[in-house]
């Protein structure tokens, strides 16, 4: 796992401290090694954890030829596979890498390569012939990728801190800044002017000489949907047989691997197929647990951890939620890229890389393909009720139990529901910030893949339209990335045997019947790997993950907004009514209705001064990029 970032400069060269600034930024994506290379008006730059070949022939920027050359950042996990396939056509290797392969492989087939490749990545290759940088993402958005563009300058980054790193003066931008990023919103831009998230499933062509940017969408799901017997028994087989060839597959390592275990039923699906496999020496068996006040599967974790003979090892998490000041949130914040502070996670990864791993295997995305979500799949499809139903005839639609009808009606009739309902295209096309103090002057234009989908979906049952939304374009494009930031914080690669693409889109092709049977989530994927594991996970239907660090406005926060507000920066800040802010604040009956919204601000303020301060600190660090990225060439 790794970070990329690249510069494109409409007019002159670029400047090679700029790209050396932004590695640095992102630094712990990629602890082991990092590189550059500029061409013409082009540099792109990487930072590298070492996975696949430990040596320093994965060193990047790599090229083959001279002609192209790669950065990249994630895994292939069937590259010795395509790896043999290029040895038979003549290729050759210096390297054990599924770096060289990518660039092998776009030698040899073009943009069709993408389609051999089970995995997941951002990467960029430099066409010095053809003159151009391309930027792929893989099918689901597992690897982050984000991109400025403006008349002058285009820049992409792993991570948004990549981007704010650079020389080019981003700014808020108040019409998306303080949209809910936990929703569809977020899965296409950012809060920032000019700076928008590459599509996954896309590559992005940048021209050189025209200074042009190329969108072509290289995946579709819903043209890739694999035929499902009607029979359970046997999808019930096909999905077991599926998720433990996933698994082991996500084992290909020269690196450590650890598990985590939550005690939910993912997690603990993913831990059983592991312990049933032959010994590997590459992966430690003793489960990372994370321990919480109010964590109601721990003692589940402990148990499957005892019933396969392993020794858990316990992180306490809770002695940090007293930590309360604008450094740590704004630390925090800019760290995770999310307005939410998820410290249970970060200190998750960071125990898992202090006993020494780089790589965790997790079980993330099996509730977006299997139905975990039941009550927020009704809250989810009504967002995008305008494209699938007409008014209240998706109450019609609605298909399985009375106990599912009742959950979804209780949803779908709710008074701002029945809102939406009533004109859902103006709910959808015009995306508001629900915040008195910012003034948003337009609405966000949602990505072509959306519309194009929506068209598509109308002829799927409405259980797979809610989910498959939900995967593309909702929770799941939110939660992939609020996991990657919090991993990658501690250098840690995290590994979902869910999300692998033969499982997932097999799993997203069954019948929704199968999956929310007689009331109960993910039930197919339940009786699969029901033997192998206890009653207690088995029938136990509740779903909490590791949830933010709860923050409650209290006396403690408000000493912290009123600490923010009266900062001149915060009182002269364009995006927002600083004044009406202090004004609200002040006034004790006013104040309990309005400091959701200041505190919302206030959140977004603390990112931003948290991005600023990691450029500060890089450009006063003593550490000379330059010099060691030199050293490095002597390899």
């Amino acid at each position: 796992m790794c970070g990329i970032n690249g510069i494109v400069d409409k007019n002159k060269k670029v400047n090679l401290n700029e790209i050396y600034k932004m590695n640095a930024s992102i630094n712990h994506r990629g602890p082991d090694d990092q590189g550059v290379i500029s061409f013409n008006n082009a540099c792109i730059g990487h930072v590298r954890l070492s996975i696949q070949d430990l040596s320093k022939k994965g060193h990047q920027p790599m090229s083959v030829d001279d002609k192209l050359w790669i950065i990249f950042n994630g895994e292939i996990y069937n590259f010795r596979e395509i790896k043999e396939q290029l040895i038979n056509l003549g290729y050759k290797f210096f390297s054990n890498t599924d770096t060289e392969v990518i660039i092998n492989a776009y030698k040899e087939w073009g943009e069709e390569c993408l389609k051999k490749f089970n995995g997941m990545w951002c990467f960029a290759i430099l066409d010095k012939v053809k003159k151009e940088i391309i930027i792929c993402r893989d099918r689901y958005g597992v690897k982050p990728c984000y991109i400025f563009s403006n008349s002058q300058r285009i820049i992409f980054s792993s991570e948004i801190k990549g981007v704010l790193t650079s020389n080019e003066e981003i700014q808020i931008d108040p019409n998306k800044a303080f949209l809910d990023d936990q929703k569809k919103e977020a899965y296409f831009t950012t809060g920032y002017k000019d700076l928008d998230v590459v599509q996954p499933g896309y590559i992005y062509k940048i021209n050189l000489e025209k200074f042009s940017i190329i969108k072509k969408r290289w995946w579709n799901s819903l043209e890739f949907l694999p035929e499902i017997s009607p029979n359970y028994e046997i999808v019930k087989e096909n999905i077991k047989e599926k998720l433990i060839n996933a698994t082991k597959l996500r084992l290909v390592s020269d690196a450590k691997i650890a598990t985590s275990l939550s005690g939910g039923i993912d997690s603990s699906i993913i831990f059983s197929i592991l312990n049933s496999l032959e010994k590997n020496s590459i992966i430690n068996l003793n489960p990372f647990v994370v321990k919480y006040d109010g964590n109601i599967t721990f003692d589940s974790a402990i148990e499957l951890s005892k019933l396969k003979n392993r020794q858990p090892i316990i992180i306490e998490t809770d002695k940090d939620n007293n930590i309360i000041d604008s450094t740590y949130f704004s630390k925090l914040l800019s760290s995770l890229e999310i307005n939410d502070p998820f410290t249970k996670q970060l200190k998750l990864y960071e125990t898992q890389k202090n006993h020494g791993f780089k790589v965790s295997i997790d079980g993330h995305g099996a509730d977006e393909s299997h139905g975990g979500y039941i009550k927020n799949i009704s809250k989810f499809a009504v967002s995008y009720q305008n494209a699938l139903f007409n008014s209240y005839d998706a109450i019609n639609k609605i298909r399985g139990t009375d106990e599912l009808n009742k959950i979804f009606k209780e949803n779908l009739l709710t008074p701002i529901n029945r809102k939406i309902l009533t004109n859902p295209e103006k709910y959808y096309l015009n995306l508001k910030i629900n915040n008195s103090y910012i003034k948003q002057t337009s609405s966000i234009s949602p990505p072509d893949s959306l519309i194009s989908d929506l068209s598509q979906l109308k002829n799927f049952s409405f259980g797979f339209q809610t989910l498959y939304l939900d995967s593309h374009y909702g929770f799941m494009q939110w939660l992939l990335n609020k996991w990657d930031k919090a991993s990658m914080a501690s250098s840690i690669e995290i590994r979902s045997p869910f999300l692998d693409k033969d499982f997932f889109q097999y799993s997203l092709a069954i019948p929704s019947e199968f999956k929310t049977f007689k009331g109960v989530n993910k039930s197919i994927l339940r009786d699969a790997f029901r033997k192998e594991l206890p009653e207690s996970i088995n029938n136990s239907h509740f779903k909490q993950g590791l949830p933010a660090q709860k923050i409650k406005i209290d006396g403690k926060i408000e000493n912290v907004i009123e600490n923010i507000i009266n900062e001149d920066d915060f009182i002269t800040n364009k995006n927002w009514d600083g004044k009406k802010i202090s004004k609200d604040f002040y006034d004790n009956e006013n104040k309990p209705l309005k400091i959701i919204e200041i505190w919302q601000i206030t959140k977004q303020y603390l990112q931003y001064k948290g991005f600023e301060q990691r450029k500060v600190d890089i450009l006063s660090s003593n550490f000379n990029l330059k010099e060691n990225y030199n050293n490095l060439l002597k390899y």
